[in-house]
Order: structure tokens, then sequence, then C-alpha cells
């Protein structure tokens, strides 16, 4: 069997464009949301230092892509998370992925938003989204704001081409 190659690289904190030259945690997890484990090997948890990390041995198969980083080094962040990403990795194949490592700025901004439309949705009651927003906006508010506008830029531009969206008449 021809195992795949996947090299996974790491984004500097809310810069996409770069490389982080921190250590980062990688983790591979299977379509069940479990890290992969194949042949005696967990697949979690694997040391990227610089930002990268080369797996020689990957089965092939579908895979989401995790990192997280905990350090001094990071603050104000002593933890960050990058998005996740979903690679098909082939036979014989070198397969290439960036993780994003967004602001936790932005992953409280997008909270409070997502929030917000699960009472649009009538989800939730719309007291319940204030608590939510009453409570987690003091913690955001102490939070640096994204170097790069586009980490929130992008989400007001989502929001301008939901509304422009004109729902389908049922008929």
């Amino acid at each position: 069997m021809g195992f795949a190659k996947l090299n996974v690289f790491i984004s500097g904190i809310d810069d996409p464009c770069g490389l982080d030259d921190g250590e980062w945690r990688v983790s591979v997890y299977d379509c069940d949301g479990k890290v992969l484990e194949w042949c005696g090997k967990k697949y979690g948890n694997l040391v990227a230092k610089c930002g990268h990390l080369e797996i020689e041995d990957l089965p092939p198969g579908c895979y989401y892509i995790k990192a997280q980083k905990l350090s001094r080094t990071t603050l104000p962040y002593p933890v960050a998370f990058t998005d996740g990403a979903i690679v098909q990795a082939w036979c014989e194949e070198t397969n290439c992925v960036k993780l994003f490592a967004s602001s936790l700025h932005r992953s409280g901004y997008t909270f409070v938003r997502a929030v917000r439309g699960l009472t649009r949705g009538k989800v939730i009651k719309p007291e319940i989204a204030r608590q939510v927003e009453r409570a987690i906006k003091p913690v955001i508010e102490k939070l640096p704001r994204p170097k790069k506008e586009f980490e929130l830029g992008h989400l007001d531009e989502i929001g301008k081409l939901v509304r422009k969206r004109k729902p389908k008449r049922r008929e």
C-alpha cells in the first residue's frame, strides 16, 4: 500500500500568509471525529516545530486537521488554536494544508454573531442571547483586535450578502 505524505503548515496568529515559528501540536482526526489511530500509532498531539509538520506514513483517506499551541510566548494568548482543514490524502502523493491561527478576538466575535443568528432563527429566546452577549463582550473587549481586518471584515461582508438575499416563495 502506498502511504500519503502530509505537510502541515501553520500561520502566525492573525497572519494568514505568514508562518508561525513556534511549536504547535497537530492532530489528525478521522471522519468520526476521533484522533486517527492506525497500526499502533496515534496521529494526535504531534509536534510541529517552526509551524511545520511532515507526516510520511499517513494511510490514504479523508481527514480533519487542527492544531493548538500552549505557550507563554503567545501572550496575550496563552493558548492558540487553528481553524480546521479537511484533506483528502491520496496514495503515494504529497498533500499540503495550511492551518490558520485566528485571533481569540475573532473567535469571540464569531460566537456572538452565531448566538444572534440563533435568535433570528428562533432557536433561542432574545433574552438568552442578550445574557450571552453581556457575558462575553467584556472578554472580547480585553483582547487585542485582529492585526488584519479581514478576520472580522469578511463577517460583515457575509452579513451584507445574507441581507440582500431574498427569501424564496413557497408555493
